[in-house]
Order: structure tokens, then sequence, then C-alpha cells
């Protein structure tokens, strides 16, 4: 404000839009990147009356600006679609892999560094950056920015949103440079891709250690089955087991013990593995369609699906199936009553 003109500061004031603070932080970003200060005031006599109105403006400015607009249009995407922000050290490397990924290796479009300070010189009015667990991120200067680029970019296209969550998910997995940070974000991204067999497949992973026991918890119980069961054992209210060969791998969760583990959340339970009645634990079962259409004769692995006969009046073995069990929070949060601990996947 203070290298404006006294004629200049007016124009700006009687704005009715300069009433709020925001309108008037994105005035005056613009007017510090404007190149020809003998335009200023010219410039004052454009600018618009509301937030919308002169957001919109500005965004028309850099489209025309800037020759690539594709590379425009998918930074504003994956910014949106990532909602925390996107790692600064990853733009570049993000950019280059969204833009590549129908093409051959032949034409490929080359995406740098120098292009990306480029791309970010002329739509610095709409970024700001943030930290998070120690990492920069660029983000939107303000919600306001984000609902009107929703509006244009996306145009709730539910099929590209999707489309954009499963390549977010992937590139987290693959390429990303933070491992900590990215494999945190994956399981957001399966689920809003509805990937719901890769989201509960890596929670079970190693790979997803970081995630905590919280998220881990809320994205495992929205996929629960919501059947209720019977209150006896038969082909619709059967007893979850896991095969040997998962049990012995730990596939049921990425740092407990199979038969201390919770089917749903993958918790430990303590003395989950102990004969005697614990409170802490309930029995994992199962409705039909995600058991054994066998059962009570064969049962099915939980996990590998892979079917075989049912041990009865035999002495306990090393390659007998395990019996599952769910805790006790799991339990409550499924409203305390038989339900089926399998998952939804589709």
């Amino acid at each position: 404000m203070k290298t404006l003109e006294p004629d200049q500061i007016s124009l700006l004031l009687n704005n009715k839009g300069c009433e709020h603070a925001l309108y008037l932080s994105y005035i005056c970003e613009n007017l510090r990147q404007f190149g020809d200060y003998s335009l200023v005031t010219n410039r004052l006599t454009t600018y618009p009356q509301t937030i919308e109105e002169l957001l919109n403006v500005l965004l028309n400015e850099v489209y025309a600006i800037i020759d690539n607009q594709s590379l425009v249009d998918a930074f504003f995407k994956l910014l949106i679609i990532s909602t925390v922000g996107i790692l600064e050290s990853d733009i570049v490397n993000l950019l280059q892999h969204f833009m590549n990924k129908t093409t051959d290796e032949n034409n490929q479009i080359l995406i740098n560094r120098m292009i990306w300070s480029t791309l970010q010189r002329h739509m610095k009015t709409f970024l700001d950056t943030t930290w998070m667990d120690g990492h920069q991120l660029v983000i939107y200067r303000h919600a306001s920015i984000e609902q009107i680029l929703r509006k244009r970019c996306l145009k709730e296209n539910a099929d590209e949103i999707r489309s954009l969550n499963s390549f977010m998910a992937q590139f987290y997995h693959k390429y990303s440079t933070i491992k900590d940070f990215s494999f945190r974000r994956i399981p957001y991204h399966y689920e809003q891709a509805h990937m719901y067999k890769e989201l509960v497949a890596y929670l079970r992973s190693s790979e997803s250690r970081g995630v905590s026991r919280t998220d881990r918890q809320a994205y495992l119980r929205r996929r629960r089955c919501t059947k209720q069961l019977s209150f006896t054992d038969d082909p619709f209210n059967q007893r979850a087991y896991l095969c040997h060969i998962c049990a012995m791998q730990f596939k049921l969760g990425p740092y407990t013990m199979a038969k201390s583990s919770c089917l749903i959340c993958t918790n430990m339970i303590m003395g989950g593995n102990m004969t005697q009645t614990n409170a802490l634990r309930r029995e994992a079962r199962v409705c039909q369609k995600h058991g054994s259409i066998g059962y009570p004769h064969s049962i099915q692995c939980i996990i590998c699906k892979s079917l075989r006969p049912k041990v009865t009046g035999t002495a306990p073995s090393v390659t007998d199936p395990v019996p599952l069990n769910i805790c006790f929070d799991c339990w409550f949060a499924g409203g305390a009553i038989p339900r089926c601990c399998g998952f939804e996947l589709e």
C-alpha cells in the first residue's frame, strides 16, 4: 500500500470488494506481481467487486499467460484431490508422472524444476505453503479458490475424482520421495478411489505401519459387512478362520501376531491367543457371503480364501486353521450384536 499513489489508494478503497480482507489480500498479491507500474491505475479499475468474480478474472489471466493449459489443469486438480497439500519435493515428479501416464516412452512430456518454477510464479496469487510433520507442502491460499477450482476443473465428475485419487495412491506408493508422509496418505486415496480391496490389503501390510491406530480402525470399520447374524453356528453364521500359512506369515496385520490380532482393526488383543475366556475379545464370525459354502464341513481362510476340511476330533497340529477374534472395541463399535466381520470390497 505504501508504494501506491493517493489516487490509486482511493480507487482501491472505493471498490466494495475491499471491505473484505480476503479480497484485498488477493488484489495486493496480484498488484505485487504486476510488472508495469505505470499501468497500475488502469489495472485497479478492472477489478470486479466480488471475490468469486475476482478469482475467475485472475484465473483466466493465468490460463491466458501459460501455454500449457493441460499442465495448469493437472496441477489444480491434483492439489484439490490431495486435500492436505502436495509435498514441495514431490511436485515435479508428480506432474511428470501425471502428464505422461498415457504416453509412450517416445512421446514423453518433460516437466522439470524450471517449468514448475515458471508455473508457480504465475500462480503465486492462489498458493501458499505450510508444514506438516516437518515437511513443506504447497496448499491453496484460501478455501475460496479451492471451491471455485473444484467447480471449474472437476465439475463434480465422480469418475474423474476416483481416477485422480487412484493415481495419487499409486504415486504415493511407488514414487514419492518422503515415505513416512506418503504411506499415511495412501489409505485416504484408496478409499476415495473406491479401491477397497487395495485399501484393506494395504492396511494389513507392513508398509502401513505409519498409519495411526485411530485412522486404521476408522478405515477398516467403515468397510465391515453390515449383515446381522443369528445366534447359532450354521452356514449363515460361521466362525472365521485363518489358514496356518497366512498365520505364520502374519497376514492379518502389519505388526501383531495372527492369533492375537483383531480381524477387523488388526490391533493386538491382549491375551487373545489364550484359551480361557477373555473380556477383551469376541469370536470373529462371518456371513455365508464371506465364509465357506460348505460350512461347517469345510472352512475358508479369511485372507487367501483357500478351502479346507474343518478339523474335528484330532489332536491340535501346527497346520490347523486358526480361529479368529475381534477386539472389544470393534465389537462395541459394531453395535455389540452378532454381526459379520467380513469386509465389503466392492
